[in-house]
């Protein structure tokens, strides 16, 4: 599979808001959440195991199998990526999304938005991300 080739996409289910997340290079994955008036990205280090961790929240997403309480969260070790899912008991899963860069500078961005998508589309979610982790490992 050559590089970049894996995605993990997130479509909203109430606007054009979608995520995306690929692996254009090994050494990094890049987040880009577009749509519904915003746009940003940020690029995140693999070398930290941040590939590793982002598999395993998406993957214990994928193996709930009904709605619960609660947050679930990743971050990026260097906080520049946060996500967090809660569930209503209706099963509309919502991320909330946190991107930053040039932390500690007088320029520091952040951007955050939710995006809601379907209960059913966790097990997809985590195949997908699977594949990330795979992708940058070669």
């Amino acid at each position: 599979m050559a590089q970049g080739s894996s995605l993990l996409t997130i479509h909203s289910s109430n606007s054009s808001r979608v995520l995306r997340i690929e692996v254009p290079a090994r050494s990094y994955l890049t987040a880009t959440l577009e749509g519904h008036g915003l746009s940003g990205s940020v690029e995140v280090w693999l070398e930290t195991g941040d590939a590793e961790g982002l598999a395993q929240f998406f993957g214990e997403l994928g193996c709930v199998e009904t709605p619960w309480d609660g947050v679930r969260a990743w971050a990026s070790i260097e906080s520049d990526l946060l996500l967090s899912a809660t569930c209503t008991r209706l099963g509309a899963v919502t991320f909330h999304i946190s991107m930053s860069g040039l932390q500690g500078s007088s320029e520091e961005w952040r951007l955050q938005a939710g995006l809601e998508t379907e209960f059913g589309q966790l097990r997809r979610l985590a195949t997908e991300a699977e594949a990330l982790v795979d992708e940058g490992a070669t």
